[in-house]
């Protein structure tokens, strides 16, 4: 196959006008001019976005497709209240069947909005079925909770548990699959073996939730399997009022449960560092509340981190110091977190508000230019997530996982630069082709739903237990 648009932004080199990509199964052969690739390679099928930009599948580095379902749910709470009001969501409201839902909601959202990688945390493990079903990349990592010392041992044992099974259904998938092909309409539920693009990993969630012998013991489990390990770190201030002086709300929450914590004066980082918690299979999420010692630790142990500027605005958390990250050479990535917090899967989004700080907030730029922005999205995600000699920019050799962006709606036109249209004014609602190992999940067409009416039903049954939940009696 060749694919053909009107530009073709490789990242990895200059933006090519009337450009195409020549693809052989999952692999790309050769990008260049149209003219070029197609006497190149004659024979093969032409598929052509003339009004288009061909572009790197956009590569999310930190999501919570399990939590899709609480879209909007939990407004105007702070972030302790947050935190509280989404773990009795998951846990005393919502059923397994539920968030299976919600994660398949979630994983459509991301295709229909050019992501075909998604590094996920995930707890019931929804998001298996959810990526496999749809066809997306996905680092899905497994998380483990138990801020009591007493219960490390016992933790540790429910995590190989549910990795083992993770791992049975992964080997054996589809058997067993949790989503009939009912759920997807346009081809979607179109089976292949997509198993070679899971990677497994875990997640201690956070230091407030995971002890530290959970931690050393969770990080030496990863390290002996080779599993990367993804830790939400330095997000909040109530995290860090609790590190540095054992006060705050969550030092409350965890005297209430019986948790001895003793404050370190130390930040965050530091705290996980000292744990040996830190190397480079270990993606950080936020990373907002950092000190200057902190950007040499991560430097020197070859952390990633996953930046989600758009969540960090609206949970009121602040802004990641991106210019000291670049500084110190960090792999950085862009993601959406949740859309519990964020309310959209929308990467362009994410790329905009990476650009500099909202003025409204602080009038301080972050030194990005557009390339920078496109480049988080796609090549530094993958560096980020380890997978940039497979994807993240468009190069013979690397995995077709390409999407098609429509730039010839009036919010675009007219186009000077497709790197600054995408940047600029492009969203998620612009992708019209998206394609991972060279399998299409996702072609545009004149009906704009993917839901089907049994997945469709199956979130408004979540929907209104949530809505009775919240109802006064």
């Amino acid at each position: 196959m060749i694919l053909s648009g009107r530009w073709v932004i490789p990242v990895s080199s200059s933006p090519l006008d009337h450009g195409a990509v020549a693809i052989e199964d999952s692999r790309i052969l050769e990008v260049g001019p149209l003219e070029t690739v197609s006497t190149h390679h004659p024979g093969h099928q032409l598929k052509q976005f003339p009004r288009a930009a061909l572009l790197p599948g956009l590569v999310n580095t930190h999501s919570h497709l399990e939590l899709t379902v609480l879209r909007g749910y939990l407004e105007g709470l702070n972030f302790w209240q947050w935190l509280r009001a989404l773990t009795r969501a998951k846990y005393e409201i919502l059923t397994q069947d539920d968030i299976a839902a919600s994660a398949l909601l979630g994983a459509i959202e991301a295709v229909r909005a050019g992501i075909t990688t998604v590094a996920d945390p995930m707890d019931i493990g929804a998001s298996l079925d959810a990526i496999l079903t749809t066809g997306l990349r996905g680092v899905l990592y497994q998380e483990v909770f138990s801020p009591k010392p007493a219960e490390a041992d016992e933790a540790l044992e429910k995590l190989k548990d549910k990795i083992r099974r993770l791992e049975s259904r992964l080997s054996n998938w589809p058997d067993g699959a949790h989503f009939p092909a009912k759920h997807l309409d346009h081809g979607l539920s179109r089976l292949a073996d997509r198993r070679t693009r899971v990677t497994l990993g875990v997640s201690p969630h956070a230091l407030y939730t995971v002890s530290a012998p959970l931690f050393r013991q969770t990080i030496a489990f990863a390290r002996d399997r080779n599993y990367p390990v993804c830790i939400h770190v330095a997000e909040s201030e109530a995290e860090t009022q609790l590190v540095e002086q054992g006060s705050g709300p969550m030092m409350e929450s965890l005297r209430r449960r019986g948790v001895d914590w003793t404050p370190l004066g130390s930040s965050p980082v530091a705290y996980l560092h000292d744990l040996g918690a830190l190397g480079k299979e270990t993606l950080l999420a936020h990373c907002i509340r950092l000190k200057s010692s902190d950007y040499e630790i991560l430097s020197q142990q070859g952390v990633s981190v996953a930046h989600c500027p758009k969540s960090n605005v609206r949970l009121r958390h602040g802004f990641m110091d991106l210019r000291s990250m670049r500084e110190h050479h960090i792999p950085t990535g862009l993601g959406t977190d949740s859309v519990a917090a964020n309310n959209s899967m929308d990467l362009f989004e994410e790329m905009r508000l990476a650009l500099g700080n909202p003025c409204w907030m602080k009038d301080e730029l972050t030194g990005l230019t557009a390339e920078d922005a496109l480049r988080m999205a796609t090549l530094g995600g993958a560096e980020a997530l380890g997978f940039s000699n497979r994807i993240g920019s468009l190069e013979p050799g690397k995995q077709a996982d390409i999407i098609a962006v429509d730039l010839a709606q009036p919010h675009h036109l007219p186009v000077f630069s497709p790197v600054d249209a995408l940047v600029f004014s492009a969203r998620a609602s612009d992708v019209v082709f998206s394609m991972a190992d060279g399998e299409v999940l996702f072609e545009d067409s004149q009906e704009r739903s993917w839901i089907a009416p049994a997945l469709l039903h199956s979130i408004e049954r979540a929907q209104e237990k949530l809505q009775d939940a919240r109802s006064p009696a």
